[in-house]
């Protein structure tokens, strides 16, 4: 190696090394202090040490830093105590010379890196030449900063945010941009994706979080952290549904809220958990997703949003889900209201509230109608009027509730009226005397008695039974032409009512 190689004028880098702070040389001392020796490389190159006169290098640590210069790097291997540290070309990256150098024994040494570019391999030089060999490579990557201003960000995950960067390019390209493997972490999580804009800015979508709290950025270049942003991600908690779509106005339903952030809430906070504004009474965060409350009282009438509150911030209410405040409603009993012991569709007037001014309301307050133990599924007809189709009965009396999701209103007892199934024939003559098949239902039904066409009684007998038990009835004679309906009683002593299926007629024609 010729002396003129040693001999390189020093002037520029010992006044590099004598700029570096207190601060890298306390690096520098941790780091030496901290890398354990590699002792099973050590043993491997005890003979080559032996063999040449040259300086070995076994590993180097850490692989990369900052491009800028100034990272204190470990360097493990055999011979150092050969060199001179004074000289700062003792230790090469790539051809550049340390910015400064501690030899702390035979087998290891610390020197600090001087700017540079790209990846390069560590060599330890003495008079006898450099070491040899590329085990010891040390990667130069960009310090990037994300600048951005502070941002509201959904606990799911998704929002994009804009950052300037510092530090280094972004890029000409986006195919630039992907060769210089830039990534992100978003309060420690990796961001779901890092996006090029321009040489000077990035996008990076945010991931989803557990915790809804404030979170810095900090950019990556190929795994090489730069410093965490002054600009925060406010995580927010989402809220993305509620089990009870319509609640009692008095209070105390048990509802679940399910959404994303929760485990930031603070459980001493009672304004934590809110419906219309309104903290619940109670509430438990069982999961990151789930919470459990108790609802408070509110308005019949209103519709309110439910709200989770973190130190992040509040769930916005544009994307809160919404709740109804409702009174019990009850099918209404008043006037002759009844219902068919053949079943088929009725049309039911309700009290207590409004089913809402579109069908749409009406599906979003989740009405039913249970009829004893069978919960049945009705349709809109307007805010007042709800439409149900019922199963044929066999009793005197039908329980009838109206529920609004999980609301249940009071029980209501209708009663079931007798009717006439089918008719084998529709029309008569004045003077009657045909006959006329007669199927019924209703409670009694098997022991009918009083059948009438019109106000004209007639003559019946019995045939079959079970279901398939009919009246045979002879027409009675009419005094005049015209519609009426045939009438009876039921076992139980019950009038009969009318349905389009009991319609009869009396014709003057032969």
């Amino acid at each position: 190696m010729p002396m003129g190689f040693f001999a390189m004028a020093k002037t520029n880098r010992a006044r590099r090394a004598t700029a570096l702070t207190a601060t890298a040389l306390a690096v520098v001392s941790s780091v030496a202090t901290s890398v354990a020796q590699p002792t099973v490389a050590l043993a491997a190159v005890g003979s080559r040490v032996a063999a040449a006169a040259v300086p070995v290098v076994t590993v180097a640590s850490p692989a990369t830093g900052d491009a800028a210069g100034g990272t204190a790097v470990s360097i493990a291997g055999a011979g150092f105590k050969s060199i001179n540290p004074a000289n700062l070309n003792s230790v090469l990256f790539g051809t550049t010379p340390a910015d400064r150098i501690v030899i702390l024994s035979d087998t290891r040494l610390v020197a600090v890196s001087p700017p540079g570019t790209g990846n390069v391999v560590i060599k330890v030089v003495n008079p006898d030449g450099p070491s040899t060999g590329t085990s010891a490579k040390f990667g130069y990557r960009m310090r990037l900063v994300a600048d951005f201003a502070d941002t509201p960000a959904k606990a799911s995950g998704g929002t994009e945010i804009t950052a300037e960067v510092s530090g280094g390019s972004m890029g000409a390209s986006a195919s630039a941009f992907a060769a210089l493997k830039v990534t992100a972490k978003v309060g420690g999580v990796a961001a779901s994706r890092v996006t090029w804009v321009d040489a000077s800015h990035i996008k990076i979508t945010t991931p989803a979080t557990t915790k809804a709290l404030p979170a810095t950025v900090q950019l990556f270049q190929d795994g090489y952290a730069g410093p965490e942003s002054t600009g925060t991600v406010a995580y927010y908690p989402t809220v993305a549904s509620v089990s009870a779509g319509s609640l009692a106005a008095e209070g105390g339903a048990s509802i679940e809220i399910k959404g994303t952030g929760f485990l930031a809430v603070d459980p001493d906070d009672p304004a934590a958990v809110t419906i219309g504004g309104v903290p619940v009474t109670s509430f438990d965060v069982d999961s990151a997703t789930l919470i459990y409350a108790e609802a408070p009282a509110g308005e019949v009438g209103t519709v309110s949003k439910v709200q989770v509150t973190t130190p992040g911030g509040t769930t916005p209410e544009a994307e809160a889900p919404a709740v109804a405040y409702r009174g019990p409603m009850a099918v209404d009993t008043s006037g002759d209201q009844f219902v068919r012991a053949s079943g088929g569709i009725h049309v039911f007037a309700v009290t207590g509230g409004t089913l809402g001014d579109t069908a749409r309301d009406f599906a979003a307050a989740k009405i039913a109608v249970r009829l004893g133990a069978t919960k049945l599924t009705p349709t809109y007809v307007d805010a007042t009027h709800l439409k149900v189709t019922l199963p044929a009965m066999t009793t005197e009396t039908a329980d009838l509730v109206v529920l609004q999701d999980t609301l249940v209103g009071p029980k209501v007892t209708l009663p079931v009226a007798p009717v006439v199934l089918s008719l084998s024939a529709v029309t008569s003559p004045l003077a009657g005397g045909g006959t006329v098949q007669i199927k019924v239902a209703g409670a009694g039904s098997g022991a009918a008695t009083d059948f009438t066409f019109g106000d004209n009684p007639a003559d019946c007998r019995t045939t079959g039974s079970g279901t398939g038990l009919t009246y045979v009835c002879t027409v009675p004679e009419a005094a005049q032409a015209g519609p009426t309906w045939v009438r009876f009683t039921s076992g139980t002593g019950t009038a009969s009512r009318f349905t389009g299926t009991a319609a009869f007629s009396y014709t003057d024609l032969d």
